[in-house]
């Protein structure tokens, strides 16, 4: 076990240098095209590239046995579906629908295809045909969510990614000392694809010298929803509030996106500048306060799902305080909407 540990150690290590490595070098790779094309230092959208590419190396040359597995096969091929989806999106602009597509078409590879789904063992009153349709589509909701989720935050230098960092380590805390059950194959998904993020997060810093661009918020996105529903077979339900309570950022400003699109009459999937990032720097502050602003408010939820997890008896009151936070955030994006109207 300790053997097992140090070359973990090793591996993330490694990943998280291979990730800046990569990340270097699309830098100079894209400059050194586009510089001369239009005479000017464009910034790359393609960070997700890196991430990917780490990522899937770190897995493989980890558990090289699950190159043959045809689940995990089947994990990548969507995951490269987004990762296309992204790459397209980042030099074509796709609409909302074509990109929507894409993020569909992954999830349904990975409920079809990859067998990961929402278990009964979270819903057991259900009878298993009911929870056959219920469990589709919260699969694909939710990932469709998810992914769509971190491709809305990523607007600022840092944001996503920070916020995706804190995130999938906490998820991988609470899963090695609290789950029933330890998924390593899961566990080291989360470290490693946290260990790309971090290998990449220095250059995507303000003022950023790369960005995820779609290529990686919707990697990124995919991979922490596909995650959780893997990491929920066999679970409790209140497990299934954990990964919710982990990404309450992005999650509340899709949410609170939605809400304002319908008072307005508006479409539900156009982009806009209305989110919460958006409304912190109409009111003067500067990216990286309202960057540190966002993770520190991801910092305190994440401290809120391990204590969930270390004290049971607690819970109660912990959640009572999630929805009270929530709540304040919500009346305080009414009051800013308010006060831009004004």
């Amino acid at each position: 076990m300790l053997i097992f540990l140090i070359q973990t150690m090793y591996r993330l290590l490694g990943t998280a240098l291979f990730s800046a490595v990569l990340t270097f070098s699309l830098i100079k790779l894209y400059q050194k095209f586009t510089n001369k094309q239009t005479k000017r230092q464009v910034i790359p959208p393609l960070g997700g590239i890196a991430i990917f590419i780490s990522f899937w190396t770190g897995f493989f040359s980890l558990f090289p046995s699950l190159m043959f597995n045809s689940s995990q096969w089947n994990v990548f091929l969507a995951s490269g579906i987004i990762l296309l989806t992204g790459i397209v999106d980042d030099r074509f602009v796709l609409n909302p629908r074509q990109k929507s597509f894409g993020i569909l078409l992954a999830a349904n590879v990975i409920y079809f295809m990859a067998d990961i789904e929402f278990s009964t063992a979270l819903l057991p009153a259900i009878s298993p045909n009911v929870f056959n349709i219920l469990s589709y589509v919260l699969t694909i909701a939710w990932i469709y969510f998810v992914t769509n989720a971190i491709n809305l935050l990523d607007g600022l230098d840092g944001l996503a990614s920070s916020v995706s960092v804190v995130s999938l380590l906490t998820l991988a805390i609470t899963t090695y000392y609290f789950s029933l059950s330890i998924r390593i194959v899961v566990l080291m998904m989360l470290l490693l694809l946290a260990a790309s993020i971090i290998g990449f997060l220095p250059f995507n810093w303000f003022p950023a010298r790369i960005y995820l661009g779609d290529t990686g918020a919707l990697f990124i996105g995919f991979m922490y929803a596909t995650l959780t529903v893997t990491n929920l077979k066999n679970a409790s339900f209140f497990s299934l509030i954990i990964p919710v309570i982990l990404y309450i950022v992005p999650l509340f400003d899709t949410s609170y996106a939605i809400f304002r699109r319908l008072m307005t009459g508006r479409s539900l999937i156009e982009r806009d500048e209305d989110h919460i990032h958006h409304r912190l720097l109409r009111l003067g502050m500067s990216e990286p306060q309202v960057v540190l602003i966002m993770l520190g408010t991801t910092l305190v939820f994440s401290i809120l799902a391990i204590l969930s997890h270390a004290y049971p008896h607690w819970r109660n009151y912990i959640l009572g305080a999630v929805i009270f936070i929530t709540a304040a955030m919500f009346v305080a994006m009414l009051k800013l909407s308010d006060t831009r109207k004004k």
